[in-house]
């Protein structure tokens, strides 16, 4: 069944399938893991073990500065980080919101419960940035202007259930920030995106929205870089370096997460031998030191060449495999797990249920969920608030106006300001405490 099709199949068929790919999941996670629900936690508190402060090894060539760990930097990533019942009472009152929390919290623990249309409710109380507003009209005819609101960015403080303050970071203060941080550890500050497209765009604007401070060019060339980026789309060169003023980013391009590294076939190729290498501590040359910061997804390829109960039974296949690797590399970096956002129905060329994406979602909270990888689902929230404003333009036939960058074209991607906003967020983690940002931010302890 395609995307297109579900989109306009009849809500019994839509529910069935809901029920028994809903069945599926619960039967898989039994396989791999039994004791999943022999005990499930109270929905709406936060683990012990994942609000512990994670263990920081130092790396053995360099001293490394320790990020923060304190549920309240964790929350700029994990909605509720610190409790979702300190979600719920941002909003006592507001019946649809504290549904909504409590929604995501059981969604997360029990698994029988859809986990997307609550962090969509959650998504509906971030400001509009998009808008179409008529700016000359006539009997004969009307001229529509699209345009983003200069005012607000998702960026900065928009996000309704933090209990922190977000910095929105300018290139000269990312620049003063990678530059203290090599004075510190006589090293730059390494950031690794390991992944397909998804990791790869927030990668892509990260070095665009910095590009002209930090004098970014790829390890072992002189030249500047320009703004194109097209080599992080070009296979044979997604593995070189990007080395700037104190910072270095490295793209690891993986579309099956659980194989090999196979730079014969970069299409078929995963990352466990690298993350692997990296967790136990004892990388070889090619793998580069232990980063900072890895920013890791399953990516969609495998979803895309599966059907619906296939794609999950893959993906707990590689949540079996890469469960154990990535919490033990958890304890020597910072991992960041992307969940998933949706997809855009209306626009989609290929099968990728966004029913089978929120299962995939609810399985990797039930593995990775409550250790010491961060699951990323701010990002998720900031792409739904998206989503919705991009299918309110389509509805009204305006989305062919709207600019490239705003996403609203493509069928997966999220757009710049989404990316704008991950992006930022990262700086929030690694820059707030070096910096000494006051404590009312997030990540400044």
């Amino acid at each position: 069944m395609t995307i297109m099709k579900q989109a306009f199949v009849k809500k019994k068929d839509q529910w069935c399938w809901v029920v028994v790919m809903t069945a599926t999941l619960l039967t898989l996670l039994r396989l791999y893991h039994p004791a999943t629900h022999a005990h499930s936690p109270n929905p709406l508190h936060y683990s012990q073990e994942a609000a512990e402060v994670t263990s920081w090894r130092l790396n053995s060539s360099r001293f490394r500065v320790q990020l923060p760990d304190t549920c309240e930097c964790r929350s700029m990533f994990t909605v509720g980080a610190c409790g979702l019942e300190g979600v719920a009472e941002m909003r006592a009152g507001d019946a649809a919101w504290v549904r909504a929390v409590k929604g995501l919290g059981i969604a997360r623990t029990q698994l029988d419960e859809t986990m997307m249309p609550h962090l969509a409710t959650l998504a509906r109380y971030m400001p509009q940035v998009f808008t179409a507003n008529v700016t000359s009209a006539t009997a004969a005819s009307s001229h529509v202007k699209i345009e983003a609101d200069p005012h607000l960015t998702r960026a900065a403080t928009s996000l309704p259930f933090l209990p922190c303050e977000v910095h929105l970071y300018t290139p000269a203060e990312v620049l003063t920030c990678t530059r203290r941080y090599l004075a510190h550890t006589g090293a730059p500050l390494r950031i690794a995106f390991v992944g397909d497209s998804r990791v790869r765009n927030t990668m892509q604007q990260m070095i665009r929205g910095t590009l002209h401070h930090l004098q970014y060019r790829l390890e072992g060339d002189t030249h500047a870089m320009n703004d194109t980026l097209g080599f992080l789309d070009s296979k044979a060169k997604v593995n070189i370096p990007v080395v700037g003023d104190g910072l270095h980013l490295r793209l690891h391009w993986s579309t099956f997460l659980h194989r090999q590294r196979q730079p014969d076939d970069v299409s078929r190729q995963g990352a466990r031998d690298l993350l692997e290498a990296w967790a136990s501590g004892t990388p070889g040359p090619q793998d580069g030191p232990v980063p900072d910061i890895i920013y890791v997804t399953s990516g969609l390829w495998d979803t895309s060449m599966s059907s619906g109960d296939e794609a999950v039974s893959d993906f707990m296949y590689t949540l079996q495999v890469m469960t154990p690797i990535l919490n033990k590399l958890a304890r020597r970096s910072r991992v960041l797990w992307h969940v998933h956002g949706p997809i855009k129905a209306w626009l989609a060329i290929r099968e990728v249920p966004n029913g089978a994406l929120d299962m995939i979602n609810r399985a990797a909270w039930a593995k990775l969920g409550h250790g010491g990888v961060w699951l990323w689902d701010s990002h998720t929230v900031m792409m739904l608030r998206q989503h919705t404003e991009c299918r309110a333009l389509h509805q009204a036939g305006l989305a062919p106006l709207t600019p490239t960058s705003w996403g609203c074209r493509d069928f997966q991607h999220a757009g710049k300001d989404v990316e704008d906003g991950a992006t930022n967020m990262l700086w929030n983690l690694a820059c707030n405490a070096l910096l000494h940002l006051p404590q009312h931010h997030c990540c400044a302890h």
